[in-house]
């Protein structure tokens, strides 16, 4: 009976930045860290 416990998040299925819908978790995850953590590079 957790009433105080850490609250689980479901695992989302969109991404939050660009809002690309996926099929699994695991590759919502994936895409985040992929095209989401590094700044992109400007050529000039």
């Amino acid at each position: 009976m957790k009433l105080f416990g850490k609250k689980t998040e479901q695992p989302s299925l969109v991404c939050r930045i660009c809002k690309m819908e996926f099929s699994d978790p695991d590759r919502t995850m994936r895409h985040m860290v992929k095209a989401h953590s590094k700044p992109t590079k400007e050529k000039k």
